[in-house]
């Protein structure tokens, strides 16, 4: 089929090729002849074949953009297939005549996604054979570095083995360097599913192109593959008097890695194979070829009355001016910065104002027309103001349109974010009526679940709605990709 002169280029081309660009080049050489009678045959044969449906509980996007690939093989194999996040689902909305396929992340400790604890406690709450009949898959994606290797997925399997649901096929669990193994996986899949439907015939191979919402792999991109940074600046963003050191660490480095606002940072620990994530607090096009941290020093006391100090947070406070880190850019594609012209209200007291620093100088370098409005919250207004003169000078350029404070301890009752959300409902709904988009960073427990609380009251008042209503609207939002969360 080649010529000499065209097969010694494609030698050469997949001599020097990654596993991810040869699966890449393959979705891209797809695309360039077509489905043609792939096509056309599994349009032919869809009416023979059951319905798929694939839920995905998500952190980060992953799953996410994995079901996209999932359901492109799919539907070339002629099934007709839906995705959908798993957020609102609950046990009694799964049909359990139709193929259903889970992809689930794990978040931390073996817990599952924030966006998806309302979905598993509903599947641990319903009763023994609920979902007898359905025939189900189950991929896991986690980190291998942490104790409980992709606790949420196996938990899932254990599930709907209990409520009555029949594996068919073994669940996969796959470890960060996952992009590398689903191809196989998804042709796995449709043999499956081929054969549930008593198609003999050959599988359609795993469909993986450009613009499928696949995440950058490789050489600083995970864990297995970090890249060296060296410390630029230190400094203690908290004044005498404060009960907390914060630190402000800038990193710079030269390898050609990409990060957009919305990622963290890993860092890999000397002697210590569990990497820490710090949201990025820096700016991509303002301050191009470093990353910024904003790291808070653990402490707590020892038995013996001592105080010690948390692993990560104490390496990090001990380097000095160019000492060398290893690191990698933890992408997060569910914490993305809003269009320039979409305004945004971002919740992020202590160190969870680190995106949101991101965020705003980012949307200053580019000029962005949306408005900012930023909620921040510590404990002492004269001493944990992080990034006082910063938000100052911004206010008065209007980079940022909009502060409200909130410190804790300045007075005899204490004042949280969720206060002056509350205080400023009127014009929150304003801004929502109007597409802004709502942002929290921080403590899961207990800021972020207060804010929540704050927002479905605030919603419930303000639109004369129960509850229950304020939840959907909320919950609409968040598929819109207008309320996101990034806690922990």
């Amino acid at each position: 089929m080649l010529n000499k002169d065209q097969k010694a280029l494609l030698d050469q081309l997949l001599s020097s090729a990654s596993p991810e660009q040869k699966i890449w080049l393959a979705g891209f050489m797809q695309g360039q002849v077509g489905l043609g009678t792939l096509g056309a045959e599994a349009s032919a044969s869809a009416a023979n074949k059951p319905p798929v449906m694939i839920y995905y509980a998500t952190e980060t996007g992953n799953s996410k953009a994995l079901s996209l690939n999932l359901m492109k093989s799919i539907k070339a194999a002629g099934f007709k297939v839906k995705n959908a996040a798993v957020n609102r689902l609950k046990p009694e909305d799964i049909d359990t005549k139709t193929l259903t396929i889970f992809l689930c992340s794990t978040h931390g400790e073996g817990d599952p996604p924030e966006t998806a604890v309302p979905f598993f406690e509903k599947i641990k709450a319903a009763s023994n054979d609920a979902l007898k009949g359905l025939q189900y898959a189950v991929l896991g994606l986690g980190d291998k570095s942490y104790e409980i290797f992709c606790g949420a997925a196996t938990d899932l399997d254990t599930e709907l083995k209990r409520l009555g649901g029949e594996a068919f096929q073994e669940t996969a669990l796959f470890d960060v360097d996952y992009t590398a193994h689903t191809p196989k996986w998804i042709e796995e899949t449709v043999t499956a599913l081929n054969k549930l439907a008593g198609d003999t015939g050959a599988p359609a191979p795993a469909l993986i192109s450009a613009d499928d919402h696949i995440l950058r792999t490789g050489k600083g991109y995970t864990r297995l593959e970090p890249v060296k940074g060296i410390i630029k600046d230190t400094l203690i963003l908290n004044d005498h008097d404060s009960n907390k050191k914060t630190y402000h660490i800038e990193v710079t480095y030269e390898d050609d890695i990409h990060y957009t606002c919305g990622d963290a940072i890993g860092i890999m620990l000397p002697n210590d194979e569990t990497p820490r994530l710090y949201s990025i607090a820096s700016s991509p096009s303002y301050h191009e070829g470093e990353i910024h941290m904003t790291v808070a020093l653990a402490t707590y006391t020892k038995e013996d009355g001592s105080i010690g100090y948390g692993i990560a947070s104490k390496y990090l406070a001990d380097l000095k001016e160019g000492d060398e880190i290893s690191f990698y850019i933890s992408q997060n594609q569910l914490f993305n910065l809003a269009p320039d012209d979409q305004d945004i209200i971002m919740v992020g007291p202590g160190t969870g104002i680190a995106p949101f620093r991101s965020f705003i100088f980012e949307r200053s370098e580019r000029g962005a027309s949306g408005k900012n409005w930023l909620f921040f919250g510590d404990q002492h207004a004269h001493c944990d103001f992080l990034y006082q003169a910063e938000w100052q000078e911004l206010l008065a350029t209007e980079g940022l349109h909009k502060i409200d404070l909130a410190f804790s301890r300045d007075q005899e009752e204490k004042i949280y974010v969720q206060d002056r959300i509350r205080e400023n409902a009127d014009e929150i709904m304003t801004w929502f009526d109007n597409g802004a988009v709502f942002y929290v960073c921080g403590a899961k427990d207990p800021m972020s679940k207060d804010v929540h609380k704050t927002l479905v009251d605030i919603i419930s008042q303000r639109k004369s709605i129960d509850n229950e209503a304020a939840e959907d609207y909320l919950a609409e939002m968040e598929e819109q990709g207008r309320y996101l969360r990034d806690v922990y």
